[in-house]
């Protein structure tokens, strides 16, 4: 019988939290261990542990990665799962057969990584999901993104760039996106629901690239799969559903120009890791050749 461990990363929002645990107690009684970027109070950690006695108090909010690296080593440590899922609690396990599903997909694939068809209120699959490929990709991303934070900074350009996203999207015809039909495999996969299996979580310390604290975990990762050959397989027969967003909108309610100020910021500092790791290895092999 295959063994399953579940880590939720927590920041702030209980109601989502607590949705996401009712969500996977629904399906299984596989362990669940809870990440807190430190943000519970004494009485939300006791509300919690009500559904799982698995929670770790982090002293400081150490973002996405770094954090659940140590909820993922915790339950490797403390379970020996042979699927680790990875979920952001924003996300709600909504089918029944969730697990032996991922099991059918790891006997066809026998993956690294696995990404579950994550269905949105818009309708469409974020997986596969879209990542820069390549150092040219890496680079037009960081210039368009010093280019946002200028736009954000100052109060000017957010007036003229309000007005010009309003009419925009008034006028853009509604796109139905119809991705994610079909299993494939070597494709990025999004970071808010991600499962590991035993193998690959044997063969790295840190499941995710440790030095980022938020956005595009999903290209070191595609970075990894495809420096080190691994597997990255996505089957819609697995599904699952994302409150898109939900954390970071909670976090900063209704003030949406500080918001992108932070999330372009955290962008901008993960691009230049990426262009950085990308880079050395370029070197690397040169040198070895």
């Amino acid at each position: 019988m295959k063994q399953f461990a579940y880590v939720i990363l927590h920041y702030q929002n209980m109601k989502d939290t607590i949705d996401c645990i009712h969500s996977i107690q629904k399906q299984t009684e596989s362990p669940i261990v809870i990440v807190d970027n430190h943000t519970l109070s004494k009485a939300e950690q006791k509300k919690l542990s009500q559904y799982t006695k698995d929670i770790i108090l982090l002293e400081d909010n150490l973002g996405f990665a770094k954090a659940n690296n140590i909820g993922i080593r915790y339950a490797c440590e403390h379970y020996h799962p042979d699927f680790v899922v990875v979920i952001n609690n924003d996300i709600v396990i909504t089918q029944k057969d969730f697990e032996s599903q991922i099991i059918k997909s790891y006997q066809k694939s026998h993956f690294d990584m696995f990404g579950p068809r994550i269905d949105t209120n818009g309708g469409e699959s974020v997986n596969p999901f879209p990542v820069y490929s390549s150092l040219e990709e890496v680079e037009k991303a960081i210039s368009h993104t010093k280019r946002n934070i200028r736009l954000f900074s100052s109060p000017l350009q957010r007036s003229v760039f309000r007005i010009y996203h309003n009419i925009k999207y008034k006028l853009a015809p509604v796109k139905h996106l119809k991705n994610g039909l079909e299993a494939q495999f070597g494709i990025g996969l999004h970071g808010c629901a991600l499962i590991f299996s035993k193998k690959y979580l044997k063969k790295y310390s840190d499941a995710f690239y440790n030095e980022t604290f938020l956005y595009h975990e999903e290209e070191f990762l595609y970075y990894r799969m495809k420096q080190d050959h691994l597997i990255s397989y996505y089957d819609p027969n697995v599904y699952c559903f994302h409150k898109e967003g939900s954390s970071l909108n909670f976090s900063f309610q209704n003030n949406y120009y500080e918001k992108e100020l932070f999330r372009n910021k955290e962008i901008l500092s993960s691009l230049m890791k990426l262009r950085n790791l990308m880079v050395n290895n370029q070197k690397k092999k040169g040198s070895a050749e």
